[in-house]
C-alpha cells in the first residue's frame, strides 16, 4: 500500500552555494582529468520506459551531500519508501569535506553576543554579492528559515557548534557578510552534518546505494518522472561505462547531485578560462553527468556561465587541502598584500568573486599576514599546525624575518603595515571598507604567520531551474511533476556568487 505524503513537507535543504567564476594564468596548479565522455541520455516519454523496472522505491534521491541526505531523511520522516543513490564509492560528496561553516540570520548565537541582524539584511547581502541576478524569493526564504534550520541541526542532528571561552556559541566575521552571523562547527567541517544524517538514515532503513552513476531520466505518457537509469560501478566519471539498472520513483525523484567544479570539460565550456590549470577545491565527484542527463530529459538550466572561486586557498598544495579552514578564519584578523608592492590590493571581507578577480588580476598569490594574537583560538587549536605541517603556512619571529624571506618593498610594506593598525584602533578601513571585528587587534610584534592565497575552483552557481516548492522547472516554466531539486544542483538562488557560508533553507514540498 503507498504512503500517501499529500502536502507533507519532506525536503529540508541545505541550500549550499559555492564556486567561482574567472580566471587562469600562472600559478595555478592543476585539476581534475578530462571527462571521458558525456551522458548518453535522450529525453524520454511514454514508449522510452524500460522493459522492466529493476528497482522500486517511492522518493529515489540522488546525491548524498547535505541537500541528498536532508531530503532523504524529510522524506522518510514523512513515511515515504525512500532510496538514495550515490555516485562515488562512500556518502558526502563535497559536503563531508568543507568546513561546514553556517550563516544564520537572528539566532540565540547572535543575540548573546548583542548582534543585531535581520532578514532584510541577510538578503541585501545576498543580492550584492549576486550581483542582483539572485532569485530574491528564494533568498528571502533562505534567510528566513535560516535560524529554524541550524537549530533543527541541534535538535534532530545533536550537531555541536564552537564555543568561546565563557561557554557560548561563536560567531565569527565571514567574506560578504556585512553582519557576523556565521557558526561554526565543533568538529571543524561538514561530516558534522553528513554523519549524524547518514546515521539517522541507516536506522530509518533507508538504502544509500554507492558506486551508482545517474546516466538517465524517464518520464512517462503524461510528462511525468517516474524513474532513472543508473550505470553501476562506472569508471572514472564515465557514463559510458557501468552496468545499467533501472529504478522506479513512483512518487519523486530529487535531484540533489550537487555541481560541476571537478568537471574541467563541462566548466571550460561555460568558462574557457577555467581549464585544466585551474585547480579546483571539489571531491573527484563533482561532475556533470546527472546535470545533462536532466537536461535532456527537459529541464532548464540557469547560471551555468557563473562558476565561483575560493579566493582562500593555497597554491602550495592540490584540491581542497588544509589551506582553506585556516586562511579563511583568518581574513577578518590580518591583511593579505602584493609581495611586489607590499600593498593591500582589496578588502580581505569581500565576497568570493570580488576577492578572487582582484587577486587573479593582480597576477600572482597574495601573501595573508597574521600575528599568533590575532588567529581565532579555535583556529589556532585545530587548523594551525596542519597549515605548517602541510608547507603552506610559514612562522617568523618578528616582521623583519618576514619582509626578508618573500623580498617585500620595506618602506612600503611598513607604511601599510601601519596604517592597517591604525584601521583596527579605529574600527575604520579607509581604504577599502573592510568590517573590523570587535575582537580585532592591530597586528603586534609576532610571532608571525605567512601564508600565500590564489583562487581555485569551488562552487558552481549554475543548475537546473526550480519553483517555490522545489519543482524543476521545463522551458516552458512549468513544473515537471514529480522532478525535485535541491542544494548545488540548483540555479538561480545565489546569481553571480554564492554568499559565503552554507546556508540551510525548508521547502515543503507536495506529491
Amino acid at each position: 500500500m503507498e504512503t500517501s505524503l499529500d502536502r507533507r513537507g519532506f525536503l529540508k535543504t541545505f541550500a549550499i552555494g559555492s564556486a567561482a567564476a574567472m580566471v587562469a594564468g600562472a600559478g595555478l596548479a592543476g585539476c581534475a582529468p578530462q571527462q571521458k565522455g558525456s551522458a548518453s541520455a535522450t529525453t524520454v516519454s511514454g514508449a522510452g520506459l524500460p522493459e522492466k523496472w529493476d528497482e522500486e522505491c517511492e522518493v529515489l534521491v540522488i546525491g548524498s551531500g547535505y541537500a541528498g541526505l536532508a531530503a532523504a531523511y524529510e522524506a522518510s520522516k514523512a513515511g515515504a519508501d525512500t532510496m538514495v543513490v550515490e555516485k562515488m564509492p562512500t556518502t558526502g560528496g563535497n559536503s563531508a569535506i568543507a568546513d561546514g561553516d553556517f550563516a544564520v540570520c537572528m539566532s540565540s548565537a547572535q543575540k548573546a553576543k548583542g548582534i543585531e541582524d535581520s532578514v532584510d539584511k541577510y538578503v541585501a547581502d545576498m543580492m550584492a554579492a549576486g550581483l542582483g541576478l539572485n532569485d530574491e524569493e528564494k533568498c528571502r526564504v533562505l534567510a528566513e528559515k535560516s535560524n529554524e534550520t541550524w537549530e533543527w541541526t541541534q535538535s534532530d542532528l545533536g550537531v555541536e557548534w564552537d564555543t568561546d571561552e565563557e561557554g557560548n556559541i561563536n560567531v565569527i566575521p565571514y567574506g560578504g557578510h556585512n553582519t557576523v552571523r556565521t557558526i561554526h562547527p565543533k568538529i571543524g567541517h561538514g561530516s558534522a552534518m553528513t554523519v549524524p544524517l547518514t546515521e539517522k538514515l541507516n536506522e530509518m532503513g533507508v538504502p544509500m546505494k554507492t558506486g551508482r552513476m545517474v546516466t538517465k531520466f524517464f518520464r512517462d505518457e503524461t510528462g511525468r518522472m517516474v524513474g532513472v537509469q543508473v550505470n553501476e560501478k562506472a569508471k572514472g566519471n564515465d557514463p559510458t561505462t557501468g552496468n545499467p539498472l533501472y529504478i522506479k520513483a513512483k512518487k519523486g525523484v530529487v535531484l540533489a547531485s550537487g555541481g560541476f567544479g571537478k568537471d574541467v570539460t563541462w566548466r571550460s565550456q561555460h568558462d574557457p578560462r577555467l581549464g585544466e590549470t585551474v585547480d579546483c577545491t571539489n571531491q573527484d565527484g563533482a561532475t556533470a553527468e546527472a546535470l545533462a542527463a536532466a537536461m535532456k530529459a527537459g529541464a532548464l538550466t540557469v547560471h551555468l556561465d557563473w562558476i565561483q572561486l575560493g579566493p582562500w586557498c593555497s597554491p602550495d598544495e592540490t584540491g581542497y587541502g588544509k589551506g582553506p579552514s585556516y586562511i579563511d578564519a583568518n581574513v577578518a584578523y590580518g591583511m593579505s598584500i602584493d609581495p611586489q608592492t607590499g600593498q593591500r590590493i582589496v578588502s580581505e571581507l569581500a565576497d568570493r568573486r570580488v576577492y578572487s578577480d582582484a587577486i587573479v588580476a593582480n597576477g600572482v598569490p597574495l601573501i595573508q599576514v597574521v600575528d599568533e594574537q590575532n588567529i581565532p583560538k579555535w583556529n589556532y587549536d585545530a587548523n594551525l599546525q596542519p597549515a605548517i605541517d602541510a608547507g603552506i603556512t610559514k612562522k617568523f619571529d618578528t616582521i623583519e624575518d618576514v619582509i626578508a624571506a618573500y623580498d617585500l618593498p620595506a618602506e612600503e610594506f611598513m607604511a601599510q603595515f601601519n596604517r592597517y593598525n591604525g584601521y583596527v584602533e579605529a574600527r575604520n578601513d579607509e581604504e577599502f571598507g573592510k568590517m573590523i571585528p570587535e575582537d580585532a587587534k592591530p597586528l603586534g610584534e609576532g610571532p608571525y604567520y605567512i601564508t600565500r592565497i590564489w583562487p581555485k575552483v569551488h562552487h558552481t552557481m549554475g543548475g537546473v531551474k526550480t519553483n517555490m516548492d522545489a519543482q524543476v522547472l521545463d522551458a516552458d516554466l512549468n513544473p515537471i511533476p514529480g522532478f525535485y531539486a535541491a542544494g548545488e544542483a540548483t540555479g538561480g538562488v545565489h546569481g553571480a556568487c554564492r554568499f559565503l557560508a552554507y546556508s540551510l533553507c525548508c521547502y515543503t514540498v507536495a506529491f
